[in-house]
């Protein structure tokens, strides 16, 4: 079976697709746009959702419920317990507030990085978080760093898991390389539907829109403003005096 790619204007309903690093980003970006997910917040949660889908966590079959949840969250109050509210006096335990697993994860992986590169136990205790499963995430968000990681739920606490970062086996490809490789599968109903909602962040297609698109701005009188051509190379330094250089 050939598997064809999101932007062959062939593919048929139902085929599935792998989609390409640049085609997921770019969607998943829009996606936060259009159901106005905090702006500010929108370039690491556009790499947790790339990373899920690239799992097989929620990805893009849960995508839109995510970001309904996300659309509303309000990330603040994440904070490590310290002195008598830690139960674990030898674990860094960390309450999410109730945050997306989206959001609380970098943080997350942030703290348990500081810890490893400071030669102690790269590892933490994360509690109250929402859509907890998205946590393995993390894994992925390790490798920027030239690490791994893992999370394992926390016996007596189905509402904890543990997380924990250590050093990366060599001669593996990480999570983004095996998605800049090979992309990521996706059901082609599914991405399409994606794909055109995702295009209602884009201006609606106008005569005043086609005018303003581009590097340059034609007015309604046909003024041209700003380049009028399409290659900004300065010629003239093909011929100054090279021995000048």
């Amino acid at each position: 079976m050939t598997i064809r790619t999101a932007n062959d204007a062939a593919a048929a309903s139902g085929v599935p697709l792998r989609v390409s690093l640049r085609e997921s980003r770019l969607v998943l970006e829009r996606l936060m746009q259009v159901t106005r997910v905090e702006p500010g917040l929108v370039p690491s949660l556009r790499d947790c959702a790339l990373y899920s889908a690239a799992l097989g966590l929620g990805g893009f079959p849960e995508l839109l419920r995510h970001l309904d949840l996300l659309r509303v969250a309000k990330p603040i109050g994440l904070r490590i317990l310290e002195g008598a509210e830690t139960p674990l006096p030898d674990i860094s335990v960390a309450d999410c507030t109730g945050q997306h697993a989206w959001i609380a994860a970098p943080f997350l992986v942030d703290l348990c990085v500081e810890q490893h590169c400071r030669g102690r136990p790269g590892i933490l205790v994360a509690r109250n978080l929402t859509e907890i499963g998205e946590l393995h995430i993390a894994g992925a968000l390790a490798e920027a760093h030239g690490l791994s990681a893992t999370v394992t739920a926390v016996e007596q606490d189905g509402t904890a898991v543990r997380l924990s970062v250590q050093s990366r086996a060599d001669g593996h490809p990480t999570v983004l390389d095996t998605i800049r490789r090979h992309g990521i599968p996706v059901e082609a109903d599914l991405w399409w539907r994606l794909f055109h909602l995702a295009n209602e962040a884009l201006a609606p297609d106008s005569y005043t829109s086609r005018r303003h698109a581009g590097a340059i701005m034609v007015t309604a009188d046909g003024r041209v403003v700003g380049r009028q051509d399409e290659d900004d190379t300065d010629l003239s330094l093909l011929h100054g005096n090279t021995s000048a250089a």
